[in-house]
């Protein structure tokens, strides 16, 4: 199967002189988590939640808003693109080998589409892995008290975007990147004196989401796939039969099945 079969058509883009605060929107009003950025016309870049994570909580950028700061300067340079006859095997064998979540497809130059993380999953619907042999063991948890500046670094140093919310040992939330950038951002759409001091104050359970969707450690990578396809999710906390925390199964767990 090629990526012309999976990919998505409609790309949404941006400009790079547009206002970061145009990018949150255009991702929210479109439910995406990354935008492809152009100058003219060329691609030049692309623009997540966790490039909008990194800026928000930044103390560089402590005192700027978001409508003040420009799309270039949270993007990511060097972009990778695919032809749209490319495998997906060999599209999923880029993603994890430059830990991205997304490719730009392109035709003789021009952009024709999007592959990401979550079009790989469709030909994973019926697979019948175990999830516990795909599933990531360790888990990064924080807990409802901690600050959320303190989930940006855990995100931030372990490579993650999502963080598993516990307390007295029982999973009672989860705490993303998209989450923590929009609540980031918010803080900061207004400029006044105390504005250091509430983004300093800002908890995880001020942000998180409280009611986790689990599977058991039974659950085979297909049933993973079609939860995170109907639900919109990008990683989902695995339970053993003790509903005890045991791992966790993200997007990129499942497209290593591809390789």
């Amino acid at each position: 199967m090629n990526v012309s079969e999976l990919m998505t058509r409609e790309v949404v883009t941006i400009d790079k002189d547009r206002k970061l605060s145009d990018a949150l929107e255009l991702m929210e009003k479109h439910r995406i988590s990354r935008l492809v950025v152009v100058n003219r016309g060329a691609i030049v870049g692309m623009i997540t939640d966790k490039d909008v994570l990194e800026v928000m909580g930044s103390s560089r950028y402590a005192k700027k808003l978001p409508s003040s700061l420009h799309v270039s300067t949270a993007m990511s340079r060097g972009v990778i693109t695919i032809g749209r006859d490319t495998h997906i095997s060999e599209a999923a064998r880029i993603m994890l080998e430059h830990r991205i979540k997304s490719l730009p497809v392109v035709n003789d130059d021009s952009l024709v589409g999007i592959i990401t993380t979550t079009d790989l999953l469709k030909p994973l619907k019926d697979n019948r892995e175990p999830v516990e042999k795909v599933m990531t063991r360790r888990v990064v948890t924080i807990s409802p008290e901690d600050r959320a500046i303190h989930a940006r670094r855990l995100m931030l140093d372990n490579g993650i975007s999502r963080l598993v919310v516990v307390e007295e040992g029982r999973i009672v939330g989860i705490i993303t990147e998209r989450q923590l950038g929009r609540a980031l951002g918010a803080f900061r759409a207004v400029a006044d004196t105390k504005q250091a001091n509430r983004v300093r104050n800002l908890i995880v359970e001020d942000i998180m989401t409280q009611a986790v969707v689990t599977l058991s450690d039974d659950s085979t990578a297909g049933e993973a796939a079609r939860l995170m396809l109907e639900r919109g999710f990008s990683g989902i906390p695995i339970v053993d039969s003790e509903n005890t925390l045991a791992g966790i199964v993200t997007k990129t767990d499942l497209i290593r099945l591809l390789v």
